[in-house]
């Protein structure tokens, strides 16, 4: 997944971005929280996008956050990046003007989707 970001950004002229372990486990946690609470939200179990990364360590100050599920042959990274950079939203994340990405991923039952690969992605900027 981060080589697909980074090549998308690079083919326009963008900087790759870095990928704090900060920001990974913020995006593992907020995949486990999707999970946990059974609910595919920006606010899974009731908690700002923000809660993770806050309590990573990241000391960015500008965030951002893409999120999204999918079963079987759907749910590999190409076709989620797929589906992110066709979302005006998501795509504008991708782009943006964020210098480090956390990319999480965890597999479990979803809404009634059993085998449900939960994928987010933390951006934040060090630039301020």
């Amino acid at each position: 997944m981060l080589c697909l970001v980074n090549r998308a950004r690079e083919s326009r002229g963008l900087a790759a971005l870095g990928a704090p372990s900060s920001l990974a486990g913020a995006a593992d946690h907020k995949s486990a929280d999707i999970l946990r609470c059974d609910e595919f939200s920006h606010e899974a179990c009731g908690r700002e996008f923000t809660y993770w990364i806050e309590r990573s360590g990241y000391g960015g100050c500008s965030w951002g956050e893409n999120i999204a599920y999918a079963s079987g042959g759907y749910a590999t990274p190409r076709a989620i990046f797929a589906l992110w950079m066709h979302s005006p939203g998501h795509r504008r994340n991708i782009l943006g003007a964020y210098t480090d990405i956390g990319i999480g991923l965890k597999i479990g039952e979803l809404e009634g989707t059993p085998g449900a690969h939960v994928w987010t992605q933390e951006f934040g900027s060090r630039d301020c």
